[in-house]
């Protein structure tokens, strides 16, 4: 069994993808989406280390992160000690009233969810978006590879520096062994030995089954190794 140590350890590896270009346009992607204006109140479901939080709030935005990793969210306070932050398990009622918040921002979070319980957890996140409310969601696809986004990475480094891209080789080697084994330790840990990753337009469907309207097109993101879609209340 995963215990609450090895979280702290994969949490402390886990920042490196903010050094990625994927990573970064696909978070500025969400930013865009979510359309953040000052005052905002958002829910970042599944926060992690605050990644996403943080950029949410350079815009302007009042943030709940939630998660039910308690390292994931002690980085994101050692970050911004102002955080706003709430610990709990996606896949129990939320603890947040009827229509609370303004926006709800998700980034790889649901794809950890078994697939039959995903319903459940769109339908809670309707429940606490306000009445015209806005969701945004990206998650991991089918025949996901983390080497893609690594490749696609260096690829625009040697374009720009062969020695910047052999400086970053060097830098990241090692947080990347250890991150791609922790992934495998999460993989051997589910079940199927392996997370349920979204198949094509399944991400959409379950926004469309939970009551969600003006959903837009699954767009390919994160090196195409994800998808991201937005609709609203």
């Amino acid at each position: 069994m995963i215990e609450a140590d090895f979280w702290k350890k994969y949490f402390e590896v886990y920042d490196i993808l903010n050094e990625l270009r994927p990573y970064q346009d696909l978070l500025s992607l969400i930013i865009e989406r979510a359309k953040v204006h000052s005052g905002d109140l958002i829910l970042d479901a599944g926060a992690g280390t605050g990644n996403l939080a943080i950029l949410l709030e350079k815009n302007g935005a009042k943030v709940v992160a939630f998660d039910s990793s308690e390292a994931g969210l002690a980085q994101y306070q050692q970050k911004n000690p102002k955080a706003t932050t709430k610990i709990g398990n996606i896949l129990e009622p939320l603890p947040f009233a009827d229509g609370y918040f303004d926006k709800i921002c998700s980034n790889n979070v649901l794809y950890t969810l078994p697939r039959g319980s995903r319903g459940k957890v769109a339908k809670e996140l309707y429940r606490v978006l306000k009445p015209g409310g806005l969701i945004v969601v990206s998650n991991i696809i089918e025949g996901f590879s983390p080497v893609k986004i690594y490749r696609d990475e260096l690829v625009l480094d040697f374009k720009n520096s062969a020695v910047m891209a052999f400086s970053k080789i060097v830098r990241f080697l090692v947080p990347t062994i250890k991150i791609f084994y922790y992934n495998f330790l999460i993989k051997k840990e589910n079940k199927s030995g392996g997370y349920d990753f979204f198949k094509k337009g399944e991400q959409s469907d379950l926004l469309l089954s939970a009551g969600f309207i003006d959903i837009s097109n699954d767009m390919s993101v994160y090196a195409n190794q994800g998808v991201l879609t937005s609709g609203h209340k």
